[in-house]
């Protein structure tokens, strides 16, 4: 069985979400992920250097104003995601099917591995 793992981007949450059939959660985090997938530690080191990226661009006091200012910037973040989702792929010990969004940037189901 394929499991379909989706990498999409929230504030104070983890970017995997997954139905396990040892749980009834779907929200899962990059060290949950990386246990659950096999995934070395450098793999789940970039992870999350990647995901703590992304948290950096809230703004607590301006909701509105969260996000990346510098469009070069948000492409490099949105070039290494993909990159770490195909990483995902290969390392997985387990089979899966990875999904990534970007935060909306691919339309569900259109950027798989």
């Amino acid at each position: 069985m394929t499991i379909r793992i989706g990498i999409l981007t929230g504030w104070f949450q983890g970017p995997f979400y997954y139905k396990r059939d040892d749980s009834e959660g779907y929200n899962w985090s990059i060290e949950e992920t990386g246990e659950y997938l096999g995934l070395s530690e450098g793999l789940v080191r970039d992870l999350t250097a990647w995901d703590d990226h992304w948290q950096a661009q809230i703004d607590l006091v301006e909701g509105q104003n969260s996000g990346f200012d510098d469009k070069d910037e948000e492409h490099a973040w949105i070039e290494r995601g993909k990159k770490l989702a195909a990483r995902i792929k290969q390392e997985s010990t387990i089979a899966v099917s990875i999904g990534y969004q970007a935060n909306g940037y691919y339309e569900d189901g259109t950027c798989m591995f």
